[in-house]
């Protein structure tokens, strides 16, 4: 396929900003289910998986939330569990709180979870649908069906995404315990999270077109460092379709046209230049 610009390494900064950047997630959105629906064959499946680990998380979160609580309270004195009068009630309030936030935590962390398998689960179908987003985009012509190909795309695909993963987890999961253990800091590291959460995000759905360039990791950092408020944005924009409800079952598929989209219009605007 021809590579619709010059290459990473001469990418310039962009007029596509954050703010831009954060409605490619909504203009995939539209592009995938209103303008496109015969993409479906690529997104149906991931769809239905993604259906039912978001299922499992909410029902995990009802079912444990007060679990977790409990284990949170033990850890107080017992003789709060015998407090009377207005005292018990600010100490029954204070539990009600802690099981909220347990409950809380446990869907985040579900929700990032499913956000991170399911993102190698649907690999495979990603690079299809990054592609057939790209075709449609650019209208030059996809690579002939090669059983080894098709091999290779799913090896490579899945082997990308599980390192994502790896890198995602060795950052952000030491963050998340210190949450509980350093006190004071949970406010500031959740912010921090979120803001990794949304590089994370940005990249992860940018790379499919990159990946099939074969751009080298060094590539990648220079276009991701020259292009950075529009990934952040972009980023921000997949963060949010997840919180939204009912929205969220379907938000893979428009990342992945969003992101697809993205890359172009910035390869676009690099080419011109």
């Amino acid at each position: 396929m021809r590579r619709v610009a010059r290459g990473a390494g001469a990418v310039v900064k962009s007029p596509i900003g954050f703010a831009r950047g954060l409605s490619y997630g909504f203009r995939g959105m539209r592009f995938v289910y209103l303008q496109h629906p015969k993409l479906a064959r690529y997104w149906v499946l991931p769809i239905l998986i993604t259906m039912f680990a978001l299922g499992a998380v909410f029902y995990g979160a009802g079912s444990y939330y007060d679990d977790l609580g409990g284990a949170v309270w033990s850890l107080f004195p017992e003789s709060w569990n015998e407090a009377t009068g207005w005292v018990g009630g600010l100490l029954g309030a204070l539990r009600w709180l802690i099981e909220l936030v347990a409950g809380i935590l446990i869907t985040v962390l579900g929700l990032v979870l499913v956000l991170l398998l399911s993102s190698i689960v649907a690999a495979p179908f990603n690079d299809a649908l990054s592609e057939a987003v790209e075709h449609i985009l650019t209208g030059e012509p996809a690579p002939p069906f090669s059983f080894s190909r098709m091999l290779a795309d799913i090896a490579r695909t899945i082997r990308l995404e599980l390192l994502k993963v790896l890198v995602y987890l060795a950052v952000v999961g030491p963050m998340f315990l210190a949450s509980f253990v350093i006190p004071g800091v949970g406010q500031v590291i959740s912010l921090v999270g979120f803001a990794l959460t949304a590089v994370y995000l940005g990249i992860d759905y940018i790379d499919w077109p990159a990946a099939r360039r074969n751009w080298s990791v060094r590539d990648r950092v220079a276009f991701t460092r020259s292009q950075l408020p529009a990934v952040v944005g972009f980023g921000t924009g997949v963060w949010l379709l997840l919180f939204i409800p009912l929205v969220n079952l379907f938000f893979m598929p428009a990342a992945v046209a969003g992101g697809t989209m993205l890359f172009v219009a910035l390869q676009d605007l690099d080419s011109s230049h």
